[in-house]
């Protein structure tokens, strides 16, 4: 995944805003981030390159539940609710239009 950072935006239907960020360097492969502004209903993850296809679906996965609590908790749903794995379905399907790329 090594090059430039590639930015993909997510529309949560209104609700929140996603920004994410591919290829991003944090002193390692293998690593993520995830940062919520809750005022702005906004959040913002970063994936670094990786090392394997494995380590990367591990790092979108872990960051993606991290969002997935932080919007749970703004909006008080139960996180072992079947909105909360909607959420995360949706958010993965978004996300996997540009990550796919990676994953040859």
């Amino acid at each position: 995944m090594a090059g430039d950072v590639i930015r993909q935006d997510i529309d949560i239907d209104g609700y929140w805003k996603l920004i994410v960020a591919y290829n991003v360097y944090l002193g390692k492969p293998d690593r993520g981030f995830t940062h919520t502004d809750f005022n702005k209903r906004i959040s913002i993850i970063g994936i670094s390159d990786y090392s394997s296809i494995g380590e990367l679906l591990d790092t979108v996965t872990h960051e993606v539940k991290h969002l997935v609590s932080h919007i749970c908790r703004y909006y008080n749903i139960n996180e072992d609710s079947e909105d909360a794995a909607y959420l995360t379905g949706y958010v993965i399907k978004n996300m996997y239009k540009v990550f796919k790329r990676y994953l040859c």
